[in-house]
């Protein structure tokens, strides 16, 4: 049986060329969820604006994520990550537990942020975290004797006792930190 769960194609919507921005739009995006269906459905993807988004029906728990090559950054290079979300204001389900975010690089400990989301339900776009997860990418020398070096990243709310509703996501934004 097939999963309804969605398995991301980062090559959706991506130029992979070694560039000061990645962006992953939902087709790219991993996103696995567990609760009562609400007419057989989890999230739908509408349309905003010329793009298509990600929107939440309802869920207990949630988790998007992705994973990109370190070989498609600049070495020695900084990036800072976050997610582009906007929340409906008819969402709920937010208030009690924080939202984590996550972000490993292949080899290090992972760099975590926690935010409430019930925060941002006037329908305006945000960038969270804010401030984003930073990383800087292995000098060429670590990246060439270990081509399988990769980023993970995850935003997730996993504690399944409110349904949840209402979160909006347009892409995940990787942008090279500017000196």
């Amino acid at each position: 049986m097939a999963s309804a769960h969605q398995r991301g194609n980062p090559l959706i919507g991506s130029n992979f060329r070694v560039v000061n921005i990645h962006t992953f739009y939902p087709g790219a995006l991993n996103v696995i969820w567990g609760g009562s269906s609400t007419n057989g459905r989890y999230w739908k993807k509408v349309k905003e604006g010329s793009d298509e988004v990600l929107q939440l029906v309802g869920v207990y728990w949630l988790e998007v994520s992705g994973k990109l090559l370190l070989s498609r950054f600049k070495p020695g290079a900084t990036y800072r990550l976050y997610f582009r979300i906007k929340m409906i204001p008819e969402a709920s389900g937010w208030d009690n537990y924080d939202v984590i975010f996550n972000l490993r690089l292949t080899g290090q400990r992972s760099k975590q942020k926690s935010i409430k989301l019930n925060t941002f339900r006037d329908g305006q776009w945000y960038n969270v975290p804010n401030p984003a997860l930073e990383f800087t990418v292995p000098d060429k020398k670590t990246l060439d004797s270990q081509s399988n070096m990769a980023l993970t990243f995850a935003m997730y709310e996993i504690e399944c006792e409110d349904l949840k509703s209402g979160l909006v996501i347009e892409s995940v934004r990787i942008e090279e930190v500017k000196n």
